[in-house]
């Protein structure tokens, strides 16, 4: 039976193009490594191939995994508008992040955009680290970049977005509402999220639909020990840049090396 988790990004993943576009410093900052390091590059939960396309652009060895078909299915749909010589660079690969074997090693795994924080569980997180480890080189370097917990940002224990503007699907061209409620739970320990989608169709009726998905709340310094657990070393950095101390910034890069 497909998990809540993947059930979201297999009937609405496409919306991330909208509700989660990236900036060009975000994509800026992989393919700086990517190319330092010269691959070849390893995406793990590689979604619509944002990045992956960044990096073979950029003149790089790429590989993706991802376990939702839709998502991948949308990843081959931008591959194919690429050159040939740069959709030769890729490869993708339908498969688990916490339980992938592939066939070579890689100087650069990517894991992006608060993929790592999907992971519902600790047993999870350490299975997808392990297999990181791997399938990296010795002096190969693991990104993963997550988003800043922040416990004002729930009132009461909860936080609600509102509806979002009307986005039209692009297979179907129905319009689609997306509201996001989340609460902590277990004395805080752990977040729920409730999506829910309305879907107006062209004869004006609508389907709601509704996706639940439960992580663990986790502060840097959860990543920095569960990191070490897994054999890596972590540098922080902030807001994309190579500059650590504190910051605002709602997002945290973990640039790290394995333990030898």
């Amino acid at each position: 039976m497909m998990n809540n988790r993947l059930k979201r990004y297999e009937s609405f993943g496409w919306d991330y193009e909208f509700l989660n576009p990236l900036t060009g410093k975000e994509i800026a900052w992989y393919v700086k490594y990517a190319q330092r390091i010269r691959g070849p590059v390893l995406e793990l939960a590689c979604g619509s191939g944002r990045i992956l396309t960044a990096i073979a652009e950029a003149g790089c060895e790429v590989e993706g995994i991802d376990l939702s078909t839709g998502m991948l299915k949308m990843a081959n749909e931008r591959i194919s508008r690429l050159s040939n010589e740069v959709a030769s660079r890729i490869v993708l690969h339908h498969a688990d992040i916490t339980g992938f074997k592939l066939e070579r090693l890689f100087g650069l795994v990517v894991i992006s955009d608060n993929s790592f924080h999907e992971l519902g569980t600790r047993e999870q997180q350490l299975s997808c680290l392990k297999c990181v480890y791997r399938h990296l080189r010795s002096d190969g370097k693991l990104m993963v970049t997550v988003r800043r917990f922040e416990p004002s940002a729930f009132v009461g224990g909860k936080r609600v977005s509102e509806w979002s503007e009307p986005i039209r699907h692009p297979a179907t061209q129905d319009l689609v509402r997306r509201m996001v409620e989340t609460e902590l739970i277990e004395d805080g320990k752990r977040k729920r999220s409730n999506y829910s989608y309305i879907t107006t169709h062209d004869d004006g009726s609508e389907t709601i639909e509704e996706c639940v998905s439960e992580v663990p709340v986790m502060l840097t310094e959860d990543y920095l020990a569960l990191f070490t657990e897994a054999g890596f070393s972590s540098n922080v950095f902030v807001d994309y840049e190579e500059k650590t101390g504190d910051s605002e910034s709602p997002v945290i890069c973990l640039v790290c090396d394995k333990l030898l």
